[in-house]
């Protein structure tokens, strides 16, 4: 997703992600390698993933979630630098289940001084349970040293700064995350508006809202045949460069400043992606799933 800059020398780290069947395990991997939502068949025993981020690579386990391969957990400890436990946020009929699994690794995790990530996934499902009513149904009070986040890797809500908790965790290493457009619209085809999200500390809402409107005007008088993907620039004096892509249904633009120290080149990349997970994951005859979706992914570009 080109979402951090990172420079290390070449070295090795292992973590294994575990969690009930239908957790997500399998998907919050995919996600972190491609950028976007997988549908993925259920883990049989366990699954290895090696990925490789500017030197460092992590052998990544992704462990059954089923209850004939609990046991297989924690052998796989052994050498591990971080256990990322995954649990659905929108199962609370089987908190307690995930609750003694957990409870059977802590010793170990304690042991062997590993860090533990919880992700509580699918926050993007209506009736997802919170974070604070998760700690304390898991009572999580009660544990050393652990960090718990908030994702959707259906959506990509909180996926960049997930990673960038894991690798910390993983490497001891800090990692950048890359902040790739100071705001974000979505259009219907026709160019009527749909969702504007912005980088609030910075920029005016009416001022932008009226640049992207320009750009989009301009865009729509551009003469192109009605299946052609096309990704143009408007440069304005006031507020930077706006580029604009079209997808099959949508018409999207983000922001993007010198300042932002990124290519323009990789926030084009990020505006074509998120019009791809638009396309695929949200109804895009219905404005208040796309807005939804919108403001979920954008969590990882602004």
């Amino acid at each position: 997703m080109g979402l951090f800059d990172i420079f290390k020398r070449k070295s090795n780290h292992k973590a294994i992600f575990v969690g009930l069947d239908n957790s997500g395990k399998s998907t919050i991997i995919s996600f972190l390698q491609e950028g976007k939502f997988v549908e993925h068949t259920p883990t049989m025993g366990k699954k290895n993933v090696d990925m490789e981020i500017g030197g460092t690579r992590m052998s990544l386990f992704d462990m059954g979630g089923q209850q004939d391969f609990r046991g297989l957990w924690l052998g796989e400890l052994k050498n591990a630098k971080v256990v990322t436990f995954v649990i659905d946020a929108a199962a609370p009929q089987r908190f307690a289940e995930a609750k003694k699994e957990l409870e059977t690794l802590l010793p170990a995790i304690k042991e062997q001084k590993i860090h533990l990530l919880i992700l509580a996934n699918k926050h993007d499902i209506p009736g997802a349970v919170s974070l604070s009513k998760i700690i304390t149904e898991f009572k999580l009070f009660d544990v050393d040293n652990f960090e718990i986040m908030e994702i959707s890797a259906k959506t990509g809500y909180g996926m960049a700064d997930a990673f960038a908790k894991f690798y910390t965790l993983l490497t001891g290493e800090k990692v950048k995350k890359n902040v790739l457009a100071k705001a974000i619209s979505v259009f219907d085809k026709g160019g009527t508006p749909i969702v504007t999200t912005y980088n609030r500390n910075e920029i005016e809402r009416v001022a932008i809202e009226g640049g992207f409107l320009v750009a989009i005007t301009q865009f729509s008088k551009m003469k192109m045949n009605e299946d052609e993907e096309s990704i143009i620039t408007f440069e304005s004096e006031k507020n930077g460069t706006f580029i604009v892509a079209k997808s099959k249904n949508l018409i999207g633009s983000v922001l993007w400043t010198a300042d932002l120290g990124v290519p323009l080149e990789q926030s084009k990349s990020a505006l074509k992606e998120l019009l791809s997970h638009l396309e695929t994951n949200a109804s895009c005859s219905d404005t208040n799933s796309i807005a939804f979706h919108v403001e979920h992914y954008c969590t990882n570009i602004i």
